[in-house]
């Protein structure tokens, strides 16, 4: 009764075997993370920025000088997540056009275009 139980269950997988199987590509996981980058990155960058002016409010309205030293510390800490967050856009972005990769390659409606020296570029 368990063999034909766990042949049931490997039997009823392979469907799903074969349809993952031409689907995940190396290209799409990649076209998948930068268009998942195209998304958060803005957000990061916003509250990188608010974290920065919130240092630059806290350091013009304290008077303690120890105060003074803890906002200058948020508005290093700010400018340094905002110069990393965007090194980091910007690796993604030329990895992302060295290699072709992004987020057009997922549209499976996408006819590719062929250059033709004749006629033109055929699509």
């Amino acid at each position: 009764m368990k063999k034909i139980i766990a042949l049931g269950f490997v039997l009823g997988a392979t469907p799903l075997l074969a349809l993952a199987a031409d689907t995940v590509t190396a290209f799409s996981i990649l076209a998948r993370i930068a268009q998942l980058l195209d998304f958060v990155m803005p957000i990061l960058i916003a509250l990188a920025v608010v974290y920065f002016i919130w240092g630059v409010i806290q350091y013009t309205v304290s008077t303690d000088e120890e105060a003074k030293k803890g906002a200058r510390g948020k508005i290093i800490q700010g400018l340094i997540g905002l110069f990393v967050i965007v090194a980091f856009w910007g690796i993604i972005s030329l990895i992302t056009t060295t290699f072709g990769v992004g987020p057009e390659r997922l549209n499976p409606n996408s006819i590719p275009c062929i250059p033709n020296p004749s006629i033109g570029v055929v699509c």
